[in-house]
């Protein structure tokens, strides 16, 4: 069955996942994966839809009623076919993370996953206030694919360089 991703932007307000799902379903579309959040008042979704051309056909043409209905920006695109690894070829894991906020922390951390050829499955970041100094505090959690072949001992020394460097507190477990 096709698929497409389905991205929506705008302020954040209770009803719009209701509005949402239901614009969906009513024009016979499935949820299929989704990731959907409140942004310091500002929500954000994607959406992996299934169903027929027809149904996604009808999607496309009908979003700008989705858009002037809920307020959101809202983009259909076409979903290609991915290729997915082959069994056993990756690991999962986790990679937690919480430190004083500074610039370009995600950044570095992705940038020593890719060298590694690890790959973010998803990737959630906060920042919060420190009780008692209200210090800007950032916590991540990251689901990382890693391949077989990459050596967890050099991933975990790497890991552990990085976030000495950058007084982050670390935990990395099998997910």
């Amino acid at each position: 069955m096709p698929h497409a991703i389905l991205t929506a932007i705008g302020a954040d307000r209770p009803g719009l996942v209701d509005e949402v799902s239901e614009f969906i379903f009513s024009r016979g579309g499935n949820i299929a994966d989704s990731r959907m959040v409140n942004l310091r008042g500002h929500f954000a979704m994607m959406v992996l839809l299934s169903g027929s051309e027809q149904v996604l056909d009808r999607l496309q043409r009908e979003l700008s009623d989705l858009s002037r209905q809920s307020g959101l920006h809202t983009v259909l695109h076409a979903a290609t076919e991915a290729i997915p690894a082959a069994p056993g070829e990756s690991l999962p894991f986790r990679l937690t993370g919480t430190g004083i906020d500074q610039p370009g922390l995600v950044h570095r951390v992705a940038h020593l996953l890719r060298e590694l050829h690890v790959n973010i499955e998803s990737l959630d970041t906060r920042l919060r206030a420190a009780p008692y100094t209200g210090a800007p505090i950032f916590d991540m959690e990251l689901i990382l694919s890693v391949p077989r072949t990459t050596p967890l001992s050099q991933l975990r020394h790497n890991i552990a360089t990085l976030c000495n460097e950058l007084n982050i507190d670390w935990n990395f477990d099998p997910a």
